[in-house]
């Protein structure tokens, strides 16, 4: 039998890959063992999609559970049915809906019977696409029932039922014989009694091997590809176009695919067992179906190659020039990045923020990203040496002890919490410390609103220090700066969200126009931004889950023209897959009635209990003041799809029930047929992302309340391209700044 349409080519490697820096090559590598879940997933909700032909060998088409048991009689799910798909099952109707026809498969002898049938000499990344002879095989034991039934068959009826079978063409040379004697030998086999391959997994996987491959119609690479699949062994096939997209990821260095191998022992030292089989099929099904060389041009995962990140790095840099202190998930880079700027270095401290940082930025080397605390790196020498002078330096350090949110907290935690003693007040030192040492052309710092606040009776301001530190800085080095600072609300910049935050920019003196005026910045800010923008606009098209559904990765997003905020902030990226987009399940009964019963939209906790007639205020159950004297209203708030949101924080990693959304074919589109109580929900990390202003392919890695973390403390990307746009002319004499980003094209919407 053939399998047409599917491609088992050579091995390419990527020519950017094989001149791959060894450094580059070996951070790259230890990235992405860290993220194979995710890589996972990706692959898997591409393929969804785009709706291609998906690779068998789904888990439940074995019996066999060593690399994917989780307890006695539990295996794990297929990865294609664990991928939230808007647009409704992929095969309908099947036992699974990845389309597996040996899916519920109570014999390995199943798998091993269809690659006997297919043609000899295919490799092993064909075998997932074997897809007529797996048929074949599950309507032979439907018709027969067991092995041993069927080997009892006269050779004469199976080789009728074979050549009478609907898969069967033609040019197909099937005949009863190749079964017949597969049979016999598997019944001949001294470890399992009968004709079948169950319990036939007692063996050392090179014996193990040696054995199938003994079995007729089963070559030696055959035989491997079915220790992976059909007896659930952790171990690594090699396959030329598998190896190839190895390469392009850089899981694979160009020496180790060319060596002559059955296996990579060393992919199965570096993966766990429950994922070998799960991600082995996954890049099968997007090596021999989406190809290997079109990866880098429109491909969801290109953000994951190897080969993408240093073509982006060798491209031409000739803008100006920034770096990113304390640069979180990347926001404020983002922003500069789509005005025009080359980021070149960046630091955080947080792993996962850096892991999100490091995957959007390709054109920053991995040395230049770094995940460390700065007051124990000599971030200046660093900068210098990989750098140069960077003509622009940005940074928010570390704002929680200022903010309202995290004041509480720790006071909480701690009578004698003072925010003066806190090791985070003080970071600012830091990034005045770097600023001295590269005198860059210009700065920008954000903060938030508490830096322009008197700490407690202490009568000490932060925002007092900064400017003293810039003091010092005009009086001990070479160059001073001309500073100005404001709050600025953010909303007024076309973010449809309540946030005020503290901008600080400065520009080296000797630099400075004649007739440039720092505060033109400030007053240029939002002025192509004409009206407000809402929750309703920020969420236009993305798949409007219930609670629970959702996950890293969902495959596909709703029909339709993007807002005016989504199209004039490039948001809609380029991807047409969902990322970060998980509901949470919010389990409680009492939050159940909260969502759909006691809040309406714009309603807190405080209304719930003063102004609901008494009837929900026992589900209140936490301190919100008196009816004269409100206090901590917000923990619980209904969202409105009017209205601008409440500024979005870190604190939403704990819960979000202080942005629950209430259903939008009730409130919005009034739709009775897809009206649905559980869509009254908190929000998604995706949906904050979008108050944000993040673009819709910016990954974030990590677990999923780190996802809100690092969206609730990253600096809007809308506001660095806005400032980076305003300090472009200035630095660069430069009148504008052109991106390279591409408007959505229009459609329907119910948006």
């Amino acid at each position: 039998m053939s399998n047409r349409g599917v491609s088992c080519g050579s091995l390419s490697i990527p020519p950017a890959v094989r001149n791959a820096p060894t450094k580059e090559q070996t951070l790259h590598q230890e990235f992405l063992l860290d993220h194979l879940d995710f890589i996972t997933d990706v692959l898997t909700a591409e393929q969804i999609h785009r709706k291609r032909d998906l690779p068998a060998c789904c888990p439940h088409a074995t019996p066999e559970t060593l690399a994917r048991s989780r307890g006695t009689d539990e295996t794990y799910p297929c990865r294609y049915t664990e991928i939230h798909n808007p647009s409704g099952d992929t095969c309908p109707g099947a036992i699974c809906e990845c389309g597996d026809s040996l899916s519920g498969s109570d014999d390995p002898l199943d798998a091993v019977a269809a690659v006997a049938l297919v043609e000899s000499n295919k490799p092993a990344s064909y075998l997932y696409f074997a897809k007529k002879e797996r048929q074949l095989v599950a309507d032979l034991r439907e018709r027969f029932g067991t092995w041993g039934n069927i080997a009892d068959l006269k050779q004469q009826t199976l080789n009728d039922y074979l050549h009478e079978h609907p898969s069967t063409t033609q040019e197909d040379k099937i005949g009863a014989g190749i079964l017949s004697a597969l049979l016999e030998d598997v019944a001949a086999l001294q470890y399992t009694e009968g004709v079948t391959l169950c319990n036939f997994s007692r063996l050392q996987y090179d014996r193990f091997q040696e054995e199938l491959a003994a079995l007729p119609g089963i070559g030696e690479d055959d035989a491997w590809w079915l220790l992976l699949t059909a007896f659930d062994k952790p171990i690594w096939p090699a396959d030329p176009q598998i190896d190839s997209l190895l390469c392009s990821f850089g899981l694979l260095t160009p020496e180790e695919a060319e060596t002559s191998t059955t296996r990579h022992k060393l992919l199965e030292n570096e993966i766990t067992d429950r994922l070998l089989p799960v991600l082995h099929r996954a890049l099968a099904g997007h090596a021999c179906t989406g190809g290997v060389g079109q990866c880098e041009e429109d491909c969801e995962i290109r953000q994951f190659l190897l080969s993408h990140r240093l073509q982006v790095q060798q491209r031409e840099q000739t803008n100006l020039t920034a770096i990113d202190l304390f640069a979180g998930a990347g926001g404020f880079s983002c922003g500069l990045a789509h005005s025009g700027f080359d980021m070149q270095w960046a630091i955080d401290f947080n792993e996962y923020a850096t892991a999100t940082y490091r995957l959007n930025h390709p054109e920053i080397p991995h040395r230049n990203i770094v995940c460390s605390d700065i007051r124990e790196t000599d971030a200046a020498e660093q900068i210098r040496s990989t750098v140069g002078e960077p003509d622009l330096v940005v940074g928010g350090p570390p704002c929680q002890s200022l903010s309202l949110a995290g004041y509480r907290s720790r006071l909480a935690a701690d009578d004698d919490y003072s925010t003066l003693d806190d090791e985070r007040t003080s970071l600012y030192e830091e990034y005045l410390d770097i600023i001295r040492e590269l005198q860059p052309k210009a700065l920008v710092m954000e903060n938030v609103e508490g830096i322009m606040t008197e700490v407690g009776d202490t009568g000490v301001r932060v925002i007092d220090r900064v400017l003293e530190g810039f003091e010092d800085i005009a009086a001990t080095s070479e160059y001073g700066y001309e500073i100005q600072f404001d709050l600025v609300d953010l909303s007024k910049l076309g973010l449809p969200q309540s946030r005020d935050r503290v901008i600080l920019i400065g520009v080296r003196e000797d630099i400075l126009e004649n007739d440039f005026q720092i505060e033109s910045i400030f007053e240029n800010l939002g002025e192509d931004q004409s009206c407000k923008r809402t929750l309703r606009q920020a969420l236009a098209g993305l798949p409007k889950l219930l609670r629970g559904e959702g996950g890293r990765v969902v495959a596909g997003k709703q029909p339709g023209s993007p807002s005016d905020y989504i199209a004039e902030n490039f948001i809609a990226g380029d991807t047409d897959l969902s990322f970060n987009h998980r509901a949470r399940e919010h389990p409680m009964e009492k939050d159940q009635r909260l969502f759909e019963e006691a809040l309406d939209p714009g309603d807190t906790g405080w209304d719930v209990k003063y102004k609901k007639d008494d009837e929900y205020s026992d589900l209140i159950e936490y301190d919100v003041g008196t009816e004269e004297n409100p206090r901590f209203k917000d923990k619980y708030r209904m969202l409105e799809w009017n209205e601008p949101a409440p500024t979005v924080v870190a604190h939403l990693a704990k819960d979000a029930n202080s942005f629950v959304l209430p259903d939008y074919y009730e409130h919005v589109v009034d739709d009775e047929d897809r009206a649905n109580k559980e869509r009254y929900r908190g929000i998604t990390p995706r949906e904050a992302a979008r108050l944000q202003s993040f673009p819709d392919d910016w990954i974030f890695l990590g677990p999923f309340t780190s996802w809100f973390r690092q969206i609730g403390n990253a600096v809007p990307p809308m506001v660095g391209r806005q400032i980076g746009n305003l300090l472009t002319p200035m630095l660069a004499d430069e009148t504008s700044v052109q991106t390279d980003r591409e408007l959505p094209e229009p459609a329907t919407s119910d948006d």
